[in-house]
């Protein structure tokens, strides 16, 4: 009895156990041509079996490894099922690692480079301005978690909202951190004799205006506005905003921010000791929307 043959053909051992047998002792393995035809998502390549190994830690590498079964397209291309725009890039810096791609195309590169896990072109790519720039922005999204896609779909599903109540072309979302929203709506005491004397500073086409309002009526406008409130402190609600906006931007939407400061300009005054200003200060972020279909 040999080891290749009996124990396989043996009825008494179970499929389960056969399987088992086979996998250890006879794992897949594939022979592959010195020269690969590639089909990347419809491009063709042709290349060596070597550049495609060159990286041993990449994915390629475990791909044409031998280990895995490849599927081909009809003319007998091994095919990869992911975009190939920028595969050739890819492959350049296989076969020569000083053949980086332009500034224009380096960060579509670097997402390839990610997805291949070739670390290699990561690092070298990662000293561009752009990738570096995306790689901060993607390390401050990983801070503030998986709620940033979260708030920036509930803002975005507010903005549509609106607009399909009112049938207008744009729509207005206001943005509150934690801290501010619970402000307006708890009402501290202030420092000074009297009611808050509060100023709002909005934007205006020609720098800013300032008036002067009342809590009770800044606190109504906020119950109508219904504002989406971040769970963050202020001095995170900036970098949130500032993100979002680059990134609703980067993916087609026509959005403007504006800024509304609220700030209570009563003081107390300590006779021959100076001067206590009241806290109360608030950052209303309002990102306005336009829909349009160009």
């Amino acid at each position: 009895m040999t080891i290749n043959e009996e124990p396989l053909r043996n009825p008494t051992v179970s499929p389960l156990l056969q399987l088992i047998f086979s996998v250890c002792f006879f794992p897949f393995t594939q022979s592959l041509p010195r020269v690969i035809p590639l089909n990347v998502g419809g491009y063709h390549f042709v290349t060596t079996l070597s550049t495609l190994t060159k990286d041993k830690d990449s994915m390629l590498a475990a791909m044409f490894s031998g280990r895995h079964e490849l599927d081909t397209d009809s003319e007998g291309r091994y095919f990869i099922d992911r975009d190939g725009t920028y595969f050739k890039e890819i492959l350049n810096y296989l076969r020569d690692s000083t053949q980086l791609p332009s500034a224009e195309r380096a960060l579509e590169v670097y997402k390839e480079a990610q997805f291949y896990q070739i670390e290699g072109l990561i690092d070298t790519l990662e000293r561009f301005s752009n990738v570096f720039a995306h790689k901060l922005e993607e390390a401050r999204k990983y801070k503030l978690g998986s709620d940033f896609e979260k708030w920036q779909q509930q803002i975005i599903t507010c903005a549509q909202n609106k607009s399909l109540q009112n049938l207008t072309s744009t729509s207005k979302v206001s943005l509150l951190s934690q801290e501010d929203h619970k402000k307006i709506m708890e009402c501290g005491d202030c420092v000074g004799p009297h009611a808050h004397n509060l100023i709002v500073c909005k934007p205006a086409k020609r720098g800013s205006v300032q008036i002067h309002d009342t809590f009770e009526n800044v606190q109504r406008r906020v119950k109508e506005t219904e504002p989406v409130v971040c769970p963050l402190k202020d001095a995170e609600m900036k970098a949130f905003v500032d993100m979002t906006l680059a990134d609703l931007i980067s993916k087609g939407y026509a959005v403007s921010l504006r800024e509304i400061t609220i700030q209570c300009k009563n003081t107390k005054v300590y006779y021959g000791i100076g001067k206590e200003e009241c806290q109360l200060n608030i950052t209303e972020h309002v990102i306005e929307f336009e829909w349009c279909t160009r």
